[in-house]
């Protein structure tokens, strides 16, 4: 088994399909890094509402339910009147 080597052989190569795939290439590339730019836009506005609007309203909400429960566990309504009583006097 061995080769001959006659010289110069000519490929069948064309240079269409290249260019074709060439094209489908950087098109696909193109797709793709344009759809994970729209994704990085929508997801960061998503999480930039969540981070500054959500959270901040969720914090308010804790806030205010809190600073029910201490003033009615404290009783302060009943602490004022004997501070006021007692400065009154």
């Amino acid at each position: 088994m061995g080769f001959d080597l006659t010289g110069y052989e000519p490929d069948q190569m064309k240079m269409k399909p290249f260019a074709v795939y060439t094209a489908f290439g950087v098109v696909s590339l193109l797709l793709v890094v344009f759809g994970i730019y729209f994704y990085l836009i929508v997801m960061g506005e998503k999480y930039t509402q969540e981070l500054y609007l959500g959270r901040d309203t969720k914090k308010t909400i804790e806030y205010k339910k809190n600073k029910e429960q201490f003033l009615k566990s404290h009783e302060l309504k009943a602490g004022i009147s004997k501070a006021l009583d007692y400065y009154n006097d």
